[in-house]
């Protein structure tokens, strides 16, 4: 992989958006999919392509012609996980987990349904291909890492990855995938070959829960007890509403639990690092010189989020400037 990368955040069936963005970017379409000329650029897909609007089906065909023809790099996010989880029967392959109850990895709840409906909408009347789309997904890694960057989903953590390294597993295709599917499940490590915490981290980030008595409501409106956390900045001396990670929602200055201060994090002198998931909002900004986050809510309930992307091409101080984007809707 040349140093030349273009990240792209959360697309969420927006493939019209998609489209826009990459001829934006200076990509051609060639031989049914999109090549940047002289292939000099290459684009790394930071996950989130399923569910929310109307055209996955699209945008993951958009994805895999381009990574089938080498000129991207898709990653695996939480919505792809959560999929293969909705879809998957608990048990099978011989890890049957207690704590999950009904017949799949994921339940079946209202929510739990309602988040997949516009995904299987996308392929209604095509059974066959819907499943091929699960097979694809199995072949997303977790997290990408090079001499010059890092990119995943949600959250870079390095014991994960060092974890994940020494058992040879960078996707669910490196080895058997009822296995590592029901593995990754496992949250409380009912098998001693859990790996819950490490695909957690990278797909969902962490989390931390809040003291009694405190909720809030995300944007959807589901009531929350628990709140994403900066995993970038240093914990030791922080509190809750420092460490809070939930953009619109500001929680108040509680002191946090002896394990939170004590949580690694990532450092400023470390290689940069691209993510999504964390439905940011306004014209993109860097959150540091070498953390950059690219999902700008072009789901957004409220229809004035952007597809954005990072240009990068190997500066270990990253800069505003190199930011592009198309307003969610825009497309005619």
């Amino acid at each position: 992989m040349n140093s030349s990368i273009d990240f792209i955040g959360d697309i969420h069936g927006h493939c019209d958006e998609l489209v826009a963005l990459l001829k934006k970017l200076g990509y051609e379409e060639r031989n049914g999919t999109y090549c940047y000329p002289g292939n000099a650029r290459t684009v790394v897909f930071l996950g989130d392509y399923i569910d929310r609007d109307s055209q996955v089906r699209e945008a993951v065909n958009l994805v895999r012609a381009m990574r089938d023809a080498g000129a991207a790099v898709a990653l695996m996010g939480n919505h792809e996980f959560n999929a293969l989880s909705f879809w998957h029967e608990n048990g099978v392959g011989g890890h049957h987990i207690e704590a999950i109850h009904g017949g799949y990895l994921r339940e079946h709840s209202f929510n739990k349904v309602a988040i997949h409906v516009k995904t299987v909408e996308s392929y209604r009347g095509r059974k066959t291909e819907f499943f091929e789309m699960l097979d694809f997904l199995k072949t997303l890694p977790f997290y990408l890492e090079t001499d010059l960057f890092r990119a995943q989903h949600a959250c870079f953590d390095f014991k994960s990855a060092e974890m994940l390294n020494a058992a040879k597993i960078r996707s669910f295709a490196d080895g058997n995938f009822d296995e590592l599917i029901a593995r990754a499940n496992d949250q409380y490590h009912e098998y001693e070959d859990s790996i819950f915490d490490p695909i957690n981290l990278f797909l969902k980030g962490p989390e931390m829960s809040l003291p009694d008595g405190l909720t809030f409501r995300d944007g959807e409106g589901v009531l929350r007890k628990r709140t994403r956390i900066r995993w970038w900045m240093d914990p030791k001396n922080a509190n809750l509403q420092q460490l809070s990670f939930q953009p619109g929602v500001e929680l108040p200055p509680h002191e946090v639990p002896q394990e939170i201060h004590e949580r690694d994090f990532y450092g400023e002198n470390e290689r940069p690092v691209f993510f999504g998931h964390y439905w940011l909002t306004g014209v993109p900004e860097l959150v540091r010189d070498n953390v950059c986050c690219l999902d700008y809510s072009v789901a957004g309930y409220r229809g004035d989020g952007r597809l954005a992307a990072y240009r990068f091409d190997g500066e270990q101080k990253l800069d505003a400037s190199k930011f592009v984007w198309v307003d969610a809707g825009s497309v005619q």
